[in-house]
């Protein structure tokens, strides 16, 4: 092919939809490794493996003059293929895996992991979602780069895309009354959704959903929350960790905020600020340790314990 550089450049630009992991030998001549192979990428229109550059390269693999035409007409450059399109190309590939689902609005009672934090404004809210990046939680898809964001309100769910980080920031930073919903990958077929509540001008509850999360991804991703939460401490004004979704996760924004006795069965560990509520009630069958101004309580092992 005379212009098998342009075609070879075409295969680089495409959209990858699928990552392997590992290598494998040149099926042809079994002298070399090829990493990632089994990993797939599409235009759109055409999928192919990404060692079919290999093969094209060494061994100038000849092509259908259909897929030839349609790099031809692109002038060598794949186009960029947007997140619905890569979802449905998922689900018909693989039947849907978890990460071709977009946010639903709906309420989950699963488990959760819900942080209070004060005074959320535009800069702790870009610094919130910098500190979730580096603990392994990215608002961007590893695969495609979107950001899936929605926004429930007495209208319904209004999805919207976003692009720029530092708009998200604003719009987590200043949701209104409504509750804004956010894809927080951990992988590229896993992810929290991570929800944000105004309270009142000084706080926000951040809630991240852990129900539909399977073992052992579920105590990587609580691990990795944690993680993010050590450098929000001095910002938290408390924390309810509820991993089985035992309690309502509302029923915990007047404990955290107002120091009022827990109504629901208890969660694994709940933290409150011991600066304003030196002495909460409601928690006696839980142990109590410190953890910087706040005072975590955790279940018995037992798993019993009802206020």
């Amino acid at each position: 092919m005379d212009d098998e550089s342009g075609i070879l450049a075409y295969l680089s630009s495409g959209t990858e939809i699928f990552s392997a992991m590992g290598a494998e030998r040149d099926v042809i001549t079994g002298d070399e490794w090829l990493p990632g192979a089994g990993s797939l990428v599409t235009d759109g229109t055409w999928m192919w493996p990404v060692e079919l550059h290999h093969y094209v390269k060494r061994h100038h693999a000849e092509l259908p003059e259909d897929f030839l035409a349609t790099v031809r007409s692109t002038r060598y450059t794949a186009p960029a293929v947007s997140r619905d399109r890569v979802e449905e190309i998922v689900r018909e590939v693989f039947g849907g895996l978890p990460f071709a689902t977009g946010a639903s609005g709906k309420e989950d009672t699963g488990g959760f992991f819900s942080w209070y934090l004060s005074d959320p404004t535009l800069q702790s809210c870009s610094r919130l979602l910098k500190i979730l990046d580096t603990a392994g939680l990215k608002a961007r898809h590893p695969l495609t780069g979107d950001i899936s964001f929605s926004r429930t309100g007495n209208g319904g769910v209004d999805a919207r895309p976003v692009r720029d980080a530092e708009d998200l920031a604003d719009l987590l930073a200043d949701p209104g009354d409504v509750e804004t919903a956010l894809h927080l990958w951990f992988a590229s077929d896993t992810f929290t959704v991570v929800r944000v509540r105004r309270l009142d001008d000084a706080t926000a509850v951040v809630i991240h959903e852990l129900g539909d999360l399977q073992e052992p991804e579920r105590e990587q991703v609580v691990a990795a929350l944690v993680r993010a939460l050590d450098q929000l401490r001095d910002h938290c004004r408390g924390f309810v960790l509820d991993r089985a979704g035992r309690s309502p996760r509302v029923a915990w924004d007047a404990v955290i905020c107002e120091g009022a006795s827990p109504t629901a069965p208890l969660p694994d560990s709940v933290a409150v600020d011991a600066t304003r509520f030196p002495q909460p009630s409601g928690f006696g069958t839980m142990t109590r340790t410190s953890y910087g101004h706040l005072t975590v309580f955790s279940r018995s092992p037992t798993g019993e314990g009802r206020p």
